[in-house]
């Protein structure tokens, strides 16, 4: 049983010498030989068997790409070992997984293989992308547009146009060889077969042919404007040690700019490191400039700080006597510490500051202003409301007595349309809101006459006598009411023009208290026969 399992294992060790793919005749690697004289050195051949396995499975389970040319030149090595004299049960074990291991190493390659072409087939549709995108680059180029900088720079502002179109060519190209690069690592990595490498290698120099002369024309280009820019910059506003032509912080302001342009463009090498140079010189002299200037700026603050308190003294004075000066006082005051700060040195800041304090100062005053001036605002909207209310009341009052007037008695209806007139002469409102009450009247007061005419037809006829004479007799007495105020006038005129004597002055005022006296008792005589008059119309 066991001649037969011999002859068996030597037949199958036959087959696999036969199948054994050849290799290269190539210089064996440190690993490799390593193994070998490891391997040479075992005594029996099961350890050399044993040993072998173990050398090509770690071959074949490393990390990363697997070692297949040590696989099969290790497999080559053990085959032999089968065909000595080697116990059946441990040969057996031994064969089999030897088998296994070489199975495993074939399916191996198979799915590397499936791999590779599966990442070959990737690589050319990329590439075939590249290809597309250099055949229509004017069109992206268009659809692209010009390039748009980040900020602003004075120097280079004329040229933007230029710059612009140049960058965002550089800009495609850069991305078409970045992408360029990466494929061709892509393939260098990829495991596959030498002649695939070669024509991806040979379509990627294609292309590079056209993407990079090109970039290092518009790279050549680019640098050559922006480094002349840069030189015309430095020699328009740095004369040796001196900075000219703008304030150093508009220029530090520009370095910067042009600073961020260097990093925006894609300049040469030479190029980005000389202008570099050169700005950095012109930003130490800018930083030693603006260091003066703030030097300067401090001593100046140290004095206006000196002044600054001579003022605030004069403040502080001056709030204690605010609380009792009027608001235009307090401002006469106020105009000259004002005054007096514009005659002296100080800094922004301390003007401001003190300004602060000059308004504070003002501040109680102006609120007691405002706060006066809500209170009359206050006060005329409540007398306009008040207005509005007696107007309102009036108006019903005139409605009101509208509707009862027919059938009120004569002197009813006449004393309260008496009251309703004095309540509309004491009614302070427009002459157009006025006029439009006293409108409101007129019905009334044909209505009154209406009554008083009634009425006196329905007196009697001893009345109506009595009326007339009262009537006549009220005429006579203001006809001589009106003689004596012409008299009275005329002793007046005559005592106040010159040229009179003591006698006739005295005489004059005599005769002018007689008159005044005669036209009192005409006024009461008038008084009493209008209220006759008045008792017999109602």
């Amino acid at each position: 049983m066991n001649s037969n399992s011999d002859s068996s294992d030597a037949s199958n060790v036959e087959r696999e010498q036969v199948s054994v793919p050849e290799e290269r005749a190539t210089k064996p690697s440190a690993v490799f030989q390593e193994f070998s004289d490891k391997f040479a050195s075992l005594p029996t051949p099961e350890e050399k068997v044993a040993y072998g396995l173990q050398f090509m499975r770690s071959s074949i389970s490393q990390e990363g790409s697997p070692r297949f040319r040590e696989f099969w030149e290790a497999r080559r090595h053990i085959l032999p070992c089968f065909k000595e004299n080697l116990n059946s049960a441990i040969r057996s074990k031994l064969w089999n997984e030897y088998v296994e291991l070489t199975v495993e190493a074939r399916r191996l390659k198979e799915i590397l293989e499936e791999q590779s072409a599966f990442a070959m087939e990737q690589i050319d549709l990329a590439i075939k992308s590249i290809e597309s995108d250099l055949a229509n680059f004017e069109i992206l180029l268009e659809q692209a547009g010009i390039f748009a900088f980040p900020g602003r720079c004075e120097t280079i502002a004329e040229k933007l146009e230029v710059y612009g179109k140049i960058q965002s060519e550089l800009n495609m190209l850069n991305t078409l060889a970045s992408r360029l690069n990466a494929f061709r690592k892509e393939v260098i990595k990829t495991d596959m077969r030498i002649r695939f490498k070669a024509k991806f290698f040979k379509r990627l120099s294609e292309l590079g042919d056209k993407i990079f002369p090109r970039r290092k024309e518009l790279i050549d280009k680019v640098s050559s404007e922006f480094e002349r820019d840069v030189d015309h910059f430095v020699v328009k506003y740095f004369k040796g040690a001196e900075v000219v032509g703008a304030p150093y912080y508009a220029l530090r302001e520009e370095i910067k700019a042009l600073q961020g342009m260097a990093k925006v463009f894609t300049l040469s090498s030479g190029v980005f490191n000389r202008t570099r140079m050169k700005l950095s010189e012109c930003w130490d002299l800018v930083r030693a400039l603006e260091k003066e200037h703030k030097k300067e700026m401090f001593e100046r603050k140290q004095v206006s700080s000196e002044q600054r308190t001579t003022v605030e003294k004069k403040i502080e004075e001056l709030k204690a006597r605010s609380v009792e000066m009027s608001l235009r006082d307090l401002d006469k005051e106020i105009d000259l510490i004002s005054k007096e700060m514009r005659e002296i040195s100080l800094h922004r800041d301390d003007v401001r500051y003190l300004r602060d304090e000059l308004t504070k100062l003002r501040a109680p005053h102006v609120a007691a202003q405002e706060q006066r001036a809500r209170e009359l605002e206050e006060a005329e909207r409540e007398s306009l409301r008040i207005k509005r209310e007696k107007i309102a009341q009036i108006k019903e009052e005139i409605s009101s007595l509208q509707k009862e007037g027919i059938q009120l008695e004569l002197e009813a209806y006449s004393s309260r349309y008496d009251e309703l007139l004095k309540n509309l002469e004491n009614l302070e409102v427009s002459k157009g809101e006025k006029q439009q009450l006293e409108r409101s009247l007129r019905p009334l007061k044909e209505l009154l006459a209406d009554k008083k005419e009634q009425s006196l037809l329905n007196l009697s006829d001893d009345d109506r006598k009595t009326l007339e004479n009262l009537k006549t007799v009220l005429n006579q007495k203001k006809e001589r009411r009106q003689e004596i105020k012409e008299m009275l006038e005329t002793h007046r005129k005559t005592l106040g023009s010159s040229g009179l004597d003591f006698e006739k002055a005295i005489q004059l005022r005599e005769l002018i208290d007689q008159e005044k006296e005669r036209l009192e008792k005409a006024n009461t005589g008038i008084q009493e026969i209008e209220g006759k008059i008045s008792e017999l119309e109602s």
